[in-house]
């Protein structure tokens, strides 16, 4: 064989070896001009993690929140899973989704033509692959991938489990996984997220939206995890089944005292749930720094809603109350920004979507949310959730009136279906142990809290009419 030809046989070779496997951070500095110059965007979207928990997780503190910028007035307008998921994946308020529970979520997103509207779409559109691990939407139960995901593995007919769960594959196929240890969810999930890092070409930008169940309730640890002696004090603070709850709504006034065992416990198996979703973060940090992208990653980490740990004897979510409502989120993108900053504007969840087409330069249409990567501060937000069952001490639930209310960094409006008001002022008040909507000293401010909840909240919550 003369050399010439034996010479393009040999390149043509190594061509396709380099597409077949991604390159070592080594062979990808040596072809950096084949490097987009679009930042690759992973999202980590964790279940029900209540702020302040961040540092549970050692890769996510170290390498995402130490080495970025930390959200400490991160919120959600809607504390509730589906209607702050359809958030996060189309910059819309809750109002504009048309998406107020779990139940129905999904149905609802679709009919209302949500999924042609969401993130992936944009950022498929501006030539990046895309692709959804883990949870989208409670009870999704579609038989082929939305528009916009080019590689999709989503828990289907459920809310999300550890164990004993189908997937719904790209191609449309259903995995079944029973319990078994190799079948905890994190970590199935967390290698589907690290064999699509690889499998992307090294030309070619991507979007990773990485929704483990965790640390969802029964919040079950990884099989390596279920012993691992929790670090956590016992929880304590003075709203923990508030003695005094004769200015808080009637169905809170209904509610029993919450057990401080079962939630110390509780709090014990969310710390354990969330080391095998650290180690999954750590995997994929790992691979794009084997990618040699790391440097350009816009890595996002937050949670769909916060908790509520007995504060004012509830248990979970769906009210509006600040530990429900406020979220971790932090945001490492070593190319852009500095590192250890904080940034204590307001920040929704809403704002994600935005924030990532403005980092890959799509477009939008039109959107609630604005862009973090800007300077323009959000003086307030709306409130606003349909009625619901809010979970208390016991196993109780009560009905919880619909609300639409207004949020500031001082203040805390809410007016239930029912006509019921409340009015916190955070400044005097942290831990919301004194309604002061009677009061005349904040007659004005209420006035002003009200008309912006007037105003914002439109349409109403299924339910809610002002007088």
């Amino acid at each position: 064989m003369r050399k010439p030809l034996r010479l393009a046989i040999s390149a043509l070779v190594a061509s396709l070896l380099v597409t077949a496997h991604p390159p070592t951070q080594g062979g990808e500095a040596a072809n950096a001009a084949t490097r987009p110059s679009r930042p690759d965007i992973i999202v980590i979207l964790t279940d029900d993690e209540r702020r302040g928990t961040l540092h549970w997780m050692p890769s996510v503190w170290n390498q995402v929140v130490r080495r970025g910028i930390r959200y400490p007035n991160a919120m959600v307008p809607t504390s509730v899973c589906c209607p702050s998921r359809a958030s996060i994946l189309t910059g819309l308020f809750a109002h504009s989704t048309k998406v107020w529970s779990n139940g129905a979520g999904w149905r609802t997103f679709r009919k209302a033509g949500m999924e042609q509207r969401t993130v992936a779409v944009w950022l498929r559109r501006a030539g990046y692959r895309t692709g959804l691990v883990g949870k989208y939407l409670n009870e999704f139960g579609g038989s082929t991938k939305p528009p916009g995901w080019a590689i999709w593995h989503s828990f289907i007919g459920s809310n999300g489990s550890y164990y004993d769960y189908q997937l719904l594959n790209t191609n449309g196929d259903l995995t079944s996984y029973g319990s078994a240890p190799s079948d905890y969810s994190t970590d199935v999930l967390g290698r589907y997220a690290v064999r699509f890092l690889r499998s992307t070409p090294a030309d070619r930008p991507l979007f990773l939206y990485f929704a483990p169940f965790a640390p969802h309730g029964p919040s079950t640890p990884a099989p390596r995890d279920a012993f691992v002696p929790s670090p956590l004090a016992p929880f304590s603070r003075p709203d923990f089944n508030e003695s005094d709850v004769s200015d808080k709504p009637l169905w809170i006034r209904s509610l029993p005292v919450v057990s401080r065992a079962g939630v110390d416990a509780h709090r014990a198996n969310q710390y354990r749930s969330l080391q095998a979703v650290d180690r999954a973060v750590h995997r994929i940090i790992e691979v794009q720094k084997a990618r040699s992208r790391l440097h350009n990653t816009l890595l996002i980490v937050l949670s769909d809603n916060g908790e509520m740990w007995g504060e004012h004897r509830i248990s979970g979510k769906f009210v509006p109350y600040d530990s429900a409502t406020r979220v971790p989120l932090a945001i490492r993108w070593t190319k852009q920004w500095p590192a250890r900053a904080t940034d204590r504007r307001i920040a929704l969840n809403l704002d994600i979507p935005v924030t990532v087409a403005a980092a890959a330069h799509a477009t939008t249409g039109l959107v609630d949310g604005r862009n973090l990567l800007g300077s323009r501060p959000r003086a307030g937000f709306v409130l606003e959730a349909a009625a619901a069952h809010a979970p208390g001490g016991n196993g109780t639930n009560v009905t919880r009136p619909a609300y639409c209310g207004w949020r500031t960094l001082r203040y805390l409006y809410v007016r239930y279906a029912n006509g019921r008001q409340e009015l916190y002022d955070y400044a005097k008040d942290p831990f919301e142990l004194t309604d002061r909507h009677g009061s005349g000293a904040y007659a004005q401010v209420k006035a002003r809290l009200r008309h912006r909840t007037r105003v914002a909240c439109v349409p109403h919550p299924p339910g809610y009419r002002w007088p």
